[in-house]
């Protein structure tokens, strides 16, 4: 069964296509990271198998094409910008890249009647809600451009759905997934301009660099911010379980991925300090804008409707980050 994923090869999509084959499905990829090639012989390293590889943007001309040559059953949609601060600095970016491109696939899968997609979301759909841990139910709140793209991709899936009643979505909100495939031969690619935590982290513990951690001063037990950190793999097989059951709804279903469980960041710094036996130094510094003091999630539904639930707790994730980078 092939399944189309945009972004495929980025830290999640690896994940997403290892877990793929893994389950029997051939992922086609669309991505044009410069690190595709290098992935790409990695999950082949694992897995003996060669993925079909695109290396386009997501105009519609090239989604077209890509249907044209390949019966697809469903497509799992990840590829977008995702920095909230780039975000708040390039909105018009932001709106352009991450709106425009579902837009293209909506449009392509209407006319090549393709009628599943797992859409790539995020909780930062909630804002700075007060209500935590967080529902599907709660109301959509954007406090930077990178939120907002996920509210108003979300609306555009609902509306189009109301339009084509054999269409099916799911979106997943996904929470901050950090970890790695536990052959620790797949991991995220560290860069030199690294905004997610765990990259960050890694890169200061290989260089004994100082981890500046934004804000120490939020209404929490520490002082720093509160986030739900899954791992990367028990997301890639919310995915599996998403295609598995996607045929039996018939409206835009919502789904919380995450643990159901807040850590502060220096709870993260002190766990990976812990399992890796290694020394973390840190620094405050001031908030970053845009950026939540509470998120984390209420994961009852995913656990009802998909049955999923998360295997790996915050030491399998910190453990499993730095051997993947060792490796």
């Amino acid at each position: 069964m092939n399944i189309i994923v945009t972004g495929g090869f980025g830290y999640i999509g690896s994940h997403i296509c290892l877990e793929l084959i893994r389950n029997s499905y051939t992922p086609i990829v669309i991505d044009i990271s410069k690190d595709s090639r290098k992935i790409n012989k990695l999950i082949f390293k694992l897995t003996g198998y060669k993925i079909k590889h695109y290396n386009f943007d997501l105009s519609k001309k090239n989604i077209d094409k890509i249907f044209q040559e390949n019966k697809v059953e469903a497509i799992i949609h990840l590829a977008a910008f995702k920095y909230v601060n780039e975000s708040v600095q390039y909105p018009l970016r932001y709106y352009r890249n991450n709106i425009l491109s579902t837009i293209n696939i909506l449009e392509s899968m209407n006319k090549f009647n393709v009628r599943n997609l797992i859409f790539s979301s995020s909780a930062t759909v909630y804002g700075d809600s007060k209500n935590q841990p967080l529902k599907e139910t709660e109301s959509l709140n954007d406090i930077n451009p990178y939120g907002a793209t996920k509210i108003i991709c979300e609306q555009i899936i609902t509306d189009y759905l109301k339009s084509n009643t054999q269409f099916r979505c799911i979106s997943l909100r996904y929470f901050n997934p950090i970890g790695a495939d536990k052959s620790g031969k797949i991991k995220e690619f560290i860069k030199s301009n690294a905004q997610n935590i765990m990259p960050k982290l890694i890169e200061c513990a290989k260089s004994n660099k100082t981890f500046q951690i934004f804000g120490n001063k939020f209404r929490t037990k520490d002082g720093t911010c509160i986030r739900d950190y899954i791992h990367v793999s028990d997301l890639a097989l919310a995915h599996i379980e998403s295609l598995k059951k996607i045929k039996k709804f018939k409206s835009h279903k919502f789904f919380n991925v995450g643990t159901n469980k807040g850590y502060t960041v220096l709870e993260l710094i002190k766990t990976f300090e812990k399992v890796n036996n290694i020394k973390i130094n840190y620094k405050f510094t001031k908030p970053r804008k845009g950026d939540s003091p509470i998120c984390f999630a209420n994961s009852t539904k995913v656990k009802k409707e998909l049955k999923w639930k998360p295997k790996y707790n915050l030491d399998d994730m910190c453990k499993d980050s730095w051997n993947a980078e060792i490796n």
